[in-house]
């Protein structure tokens, strides 16, 4: 079907959130950050080549920020479909062709690339947010995506002041003891920079201020904390804070987790005298249950101590040694008795399970005895 057909189909794999009544800041960054990543995906040279056709939706003054050249977004001219003044050297107007064709199909793709966005945006708000730019005969043809945006910014995405009441209230925010100090601190960050559209200045002081409530609160960073106030003021500034909690998180995650482990391999350990499809079953739910642990935060780890207690006698109680099954794993099942090879006994237990093997040594119950030293 053609390049820009291309184009817009193999776009159509990423979903555009469609923007419910009327669209926020919120909403249309968020609109704005989905069609950058599709937009992104398709290769091309215009504005230094390195995000794709981004700068058909991001503002000039802001791509330039991006790019490493500082190179422009210029939207491609039709190169129509003939090169001009063609060479009568043939080498050379072959080599005029290739370049006129690599011309048109960048021009294709930028068309294809524009055609989706604008298509999508549509599809994204109700008419009646972008109504005004509506042509009765082109629809939205002649518009661009970058200049529907604007638009849209412009009657619906200003920030009023319930809106920047609503921000504040978002920043300040308790940690949940779940989440990362670092996805604490860029939720935050998100938060600030829509304050900052509204005319709010950033305010580092009040953020250290608002954090240092929040996991002082928690509980889990005491001793941390404690240090923390300890240092001298020049130091004690809101990036070089939430650096801190982050390396303090990330001290307290080693700790959970070897304590976890810990628990789940001495459950593991302690288990003897099953049956052999049993104990495989027994040991690999101590196992998930000790990787499980991983996940959780400190607070926790006492209700998970407890909980991997009961969990360890409720085992206990189903697996003690049976009567006659003192030398391998196995209990008789009401099977008849065979004579093991290896201890000499009429046992229950297969040969390969039996405790006289120094394979199974590790699944001996305590008390147990060789029957070649007696």
């Amino acid at each position: 079907m053609g390049i820009r057909h291309d184009v817009e189909e193999g776009l159509e794999k990423y979903e555009i959130t469609k923007i419910d009544g009327q669209p926020g800041d919120e909403e249309l960054n968020k609109l704005t950050k989905e069609l950058t990543n599709a937009l992104g995906s398709v290769a091309t040279e215009l504005g230094g080549g390195e995000h794709g056709h981004v700068g058909l939706i991001v503002e000039d003054s802001e791509y330039t920020t991006f790019s490493r050249s500082m190179t422009r977004y210029v939207a491609p001219k039709n190169p129509k479909a003939y090169p001009e003044n063609p060479d009568s050297d043939a080498a050379k107007r072959e080599k005029q062709v290739a370049e006129h064709k690599a011309k048109i199909a960048e021009y294709e793709t930028h068309l294809g690339c524009e055609s989706w966005a604008r298509r999508k945006i549509v599809e994204a708000v109700d008419n009646e947010w972008l109504a005004e730019l509506e042509s009765e005969t082109m629809g939205f043809n002649h518009r661009s995506p970058k200049e529907m945006l604007k638009h849209l910014r412009s009657v619906g995405g200003t920030l009023d002041h319930m809106d920047v009441t609503k921000l504040f209230s978002n920043l300040q925010k308790a940690w949940d003891g779940i989440e990362t100090p670092a996805a604490f601190f860029a939720r935050g960050d998100k938060y600030e920079r829509q304050l900052e559209k509204a005319g709010q200045a950033k305010n580092p002081e009040l953020r250290l201020a608002f954090a240092l409530a929040t996991f002082e609160a928690s509980g889990e960073f005491e001793p941390a904390l404690r240090d923390w106030e300890a240092k001298k003021k020049s130091e004690k500034t809101f990036p070089k804070f939430r650096v801190y909690m982050q390396q303090e998180f990330g001290k307290h995650h080693k700790h959970n987790k070897t304590t976890a482990k810990s628990v789940g391999h001495g459950i593991a350990n302690s288990v003897t005298d099953k049956q052999a499809e049993e104990l495989d079953q027994i040991e690999a739910q101590a196992f998930v249950l000790a990787e499980f642990a991983n996940s959780i935060n400190e607070q926790n780890t006492k209700q998970f101590k407890e909980m991997m207690e009961l969990f360890k006698k409720a085992l206990d109680s189903k697996d003690s040694p049976k009567p006659g099954n003192q030398n391998g794993g196995g209990g008789g099942g009401g099977k008849p008795k065979k004579k093991c090879p290896h201890c000499g006994l009429m046992v229950y237990h297969k040969p390969e399970k039996c405790f006289e093997l120094e394979a199974n040594a590790d699944k001996r119950p305590a008390n147990w005895k060789s029957v070649k030293s007696t």
